[in-house]
Order: structure tokens, then sequence, then C-alpha cells
């Protein structure tokens, strides 16, 4: 994209929060869910004529969904004809601050991502902002700066859930409770960790501990402190994908019956739920692939002049041992289920 042709985008999108301004009915009109961006076979083809490249920033490449959330993304934008650019942080903020300027500075038509600090990006998105690049970011939005949306699961609800089936399988009043998360400063995490505590406090548990790391071996040998040092430990809830196969491989090193329910049903839970021996409840799954085509089509809705709205949200899946199968084909289309291989 030109900068004149960048310069008129914004132009444009100042008339348009004028005109919603004077006219507030209007702003029910702006796009608010992953269908909603769906382009029509004329925007794709607009799009795919206009030779443009997207810059992709995800915060790690350690579990199936930011994996899932990248080749969701690659195949999008082989469909429409656009470049994408995809950069890996692997929990590094400085890292991530370093490639997003890179990406500025080459000149990319629009970005999109999910940020290991949304605080610390903040600059950045400022820096985009004077370049007229659009941004859209999952998690939450930055300090500073201007996004084109916020994009989220419904983490709030989806741990909710999870959380609350682990509750009622224990079924006993007063359950201990452990949470095992991740120490990111993003609304999401926030969001996972409150659909817990609520859920917890709803069925009248208690949490008795809430610890958090990058690293699977940490979280490993977190959880297995936390069984040890708890014998009337009830239940253990992990707020990520790397929590859930630590909290895992504790129980069973421990022989003890403890349930678990999860955030981020990914390949290892799905293996688990097949075994049809485990002690995990429920996982609660976001769509990666629904996200990452999401990203690319929601970068070309605001180049082509749409307004998204603030927040647009994805719906999740409860991933149970009755329907893991069916969940699979929904989360993960058109990939062969990992107990097939």
């Amino acid at each position: 994209m030109t900068r004149s042709t960048k310069s008129t985008l914004k132009t444009g999108a100042v008339l348009a929060a004028a005109l919603l301004a004077a006219h507030p009915a209007l702003s029910q009109q702006c796009l608010g869910t992953a269908e909603a961006l769906n382009l029509t076979a004329e925007q794709a083809a607009d799009i795919g004529a206009r030779g443009l490249t997207f810059g992709f920033l995800t915060n790690n490449l350690s579990d199936d969904f930011s994996r899932t959330l990248v080749a969701g993304a690659e195949a999008h934008a082989t469909e429409l004809g656009v470049t994408l650019v995809v950069n890996n942080a692997d929990f590094d903020a400085n890292t991530q601050l370093s490639q997003f300027d890179a990406l500025v500075q080459r000149g990319v038509d629009g970005i999109f991502l999910t940020a290991v600090d949304a605080g610390s990006i903040g600059q950045a998105v400022r820096r985009a902002n004077d370049a007229d690049i659009p941004v859209f970011i999952v998690g939450g939005a930055p300090a500073r700066g201007e996004v084109i949306s916020v994009m989220n699961a419904a983490s709030y609800q989806g741990s909710y859930d999870a959380t609350a089936a682990m509750m009622e399988a224990i079924g006993e009043p007063n359950a201990q409770i452990a949470i095992l998360g991740i120490p990111f400063a993003l609304q999401t995490i926030r969001d996972r960790e409150k659909g817990v505590l609520d859920a917890v406090g709803a069925n009248g548990g208690q949490i008795i501990s809430l610890q958090s790391d990058f690293s699977q071996d940490r979280l490993l040998e977190l959880a297995t402190n936390v069984i040890q040092a708890n014998p009337d430990l009830a239940g253990i809830v992990a707020t990520w994908s790397l929590a859930v196969n630590a909290a895992t491989e504790a129980v069973a090193q421990s022989g003890r019956d403890i349930p678990i329910a999860g955030y981020d049903s990914e390949v290892p839970g799905y293996m688990q739920f097949h075994s049809g021996d485990t002690n995990i409840v429920a996982l609660s799954g976001q769509q990666a692939a629904l996200q990452g085509r999401a990203a690319l089509e929601g970068l070309s809705q605001a180049i082509l002049g749409a307004e998204l709205c603030e927040e647009i949200i994805t719906p999740n899946l409860l991933v149970t041992a009755e329907n893991y199968q069916e969940m699979w084909g929904v989360q993960y289309p058109g990939a062969t289920p990992p107990w097939e291989n």
C-alpha cells in the first residue's frame, strides 16, 4: 500500500468516526464476530489484487494453539494472495518490540499481534498509528496507541465452564483447588483466572494455591510440590496448555486420583481423552484456526474501509471424554486426529 493510499484510508477512518458520532445508531454496524469479518468473493479479489504484506507477531510457538493460529493465517494468506511475515517472540517482550518496529520500518500494510505484554507494546503501536498501519491484537488493548479491534476467545466463560464441570465431578463441599497459570500481563489471562475463581466459589470450593510459569518443567515442579504439600487437594485447574500437560503428569506421578480441568485443548489433552484413562474432566478449547483466518480478514476489512467493533469474541469449545472426537474436527478442521497417526 502506498503512503498516499494509507493517508486516504486514515482520512476515511476520521470521516467515518465523525459520521458515527453524529449518528450513534450506525455504530451497530461495526463488525463484531469472526463470521462478520468474512470477505465476500469480490472483497477477496480486491485484497488479492493489492499486493499486500501483513506482519504476524506471535508471543510464542511452543503450544498447539499458537502453531495452529499461525497455520490458519498462513493458509488464508495463500488463498488471498497476501504475503505474511511471521515472527515469534518466544515470550520475550523486548524481542517482540524489535520485531514490531522492524515491520513498521518495512512499511507493511497491517500487523496482527498476540502480545507478550500489552502494556509495553503500546509505544510500538503508536509508531504504527503514525505510519497509518492498522494493528489488530489478541488478548487486550495496549496501554498506548490505537488498534482496530481486540480479538479474544471466550476466556472467562471457557474457564468457568471447564472448572464447573470439574467441581461437579468432585462433588464435595469446601473442595481445595490449586491453579497453574501463565505469567502474562494480559486481560484474557486475567479473565481465565477470574472464570476459575468464580466457578470454584459458586460451587463452594476454596483456592489454596495460584502459581504460574512459562516452562512446562517448572510447572511440573510446582504441581508436584502442591500435590505433596496438600494431602486434601481435590482438584487442579490449569489455565494454559503447558500447565495442563504439567498437571496431568504430576497427578500421574503422584498416584493420586485428582481431577483436572484446563484451558486450551491441544493434542496431549485429546490423547488423554482417547486413552480412556485420564484425570482430565474437561478442557476449554480456543478455535485457533478460526482466529488465524479472522486476523487476516479483520486487517483486510479495515483496509477496505470497514469498522471493526472494539472487541471480537470467538466462541470456545468444551471438550470432554464424551465429545472429544467431534470437537477435534471443529477445533482443528482438516487435521488428522492424533490417535489415527
